[in-house]
């Protein structure tokens, strides 16, 4: 391990510390470290810091959170992570980010239309079951599940302590999943993810004091703009 791939994976922390309140700037490191280290591996590498800092977000924002939500997704999710362990060798990584980039601007298009907003929260089976799958396969669900959770319209603190305990609970299920189905997650994966740990809580603090002074009509545009440059750039 060279002193680049330290100093990267500190830079990838950060990133991580901003995608769990919400930003998913996390989301632009992924390709870079699959294209680094293959599939199988980053997103081991990937999965290992995301665990600690879910478990602490979630410890922060363990009073604002919406119990009914998580319980209505965790059960497609897992669905959707059984279908893609089940398929993961036969599925084209590069087609599967291509359906789930189109599934992002479409719901971004439909949440920007504000007389069909409310309608996205009765299609939780398929952005539970897409989310699932693509947080199995490319740790690249943090836009869709954002698109979701933003159309309940809940404020800035129930957006992102909903979506950590939500990730959190998914993570745990994934953990044991990873460890006997996908057989990513060793020595290699954790003492490379292990790096980006301490800076995470340094993009958690700098994240919110960012959303301090961010209105709440501010923080969901930048929200659904930052899904839509992150599905346009997994078009590409």
């Amino acid at each position: 391990m060279d002193i680049w791939e330290i100093l990267f994976m500190l830079i990838v922390g950060i990133g991580m510390g901003f995608s769990l309140m919400g930003m998913s700037t996390a989301i632009l490191f992924s390709p870079i470290i699959v294209s680094i280290y293959g599939s199988k591996l980053g997103n081991g590498i990937m999965f290992v810091p995301f665990l600690v800092a879910d478990l602490y977000v979630s410890y922060l924002y363990r009073k604002s959170y919406d119990k009914k939500i998580v319980l209505k997704l965790i059960p497609f999710s897992v669905l959707g992570m059984i279908i893609a362990s089940i398929f993961a060798n036969s599925i084209s990584e590069d087609i599967f980010r291509k359906i789930i980039a189109t599934i992002i601007i479409f719901a971004s298009i439909i949440f920007f239309l504000k007389k069909y907003e409310n309608k996205l929260t009765k299609l939780s089976w398929i952005f539970g079951i897409f989310g699932g799958a693509s947080s199995y396969l490319a740790n690249v669900s943090g836009p869709i599940f954002n698109i979701y959770l933003l159309s309940y319209k809940q404020d800035k603190d129930n957006f992102i302590g909903t979506r950590a305990i939500f990730f959190t609970a998914i993570n745990i299920i994934k953990l044991f999943m990873y460890i006997f189905i996908f057989k990513n997650i060793n020595t290699f994966t954790i003492s490379r993810g292990a790096i980006a740990i301490p800076t995470i809580f340094l993009g958690v603090f700098l994240a919110k004091k960012l959303l301090k002074i961010m209105s709440q009509q501010k923080f969901n545009t930048t929200i659904i703009l930052l899904g839509l440059i992150i599905a346009l750039k997994m078009l590409l």
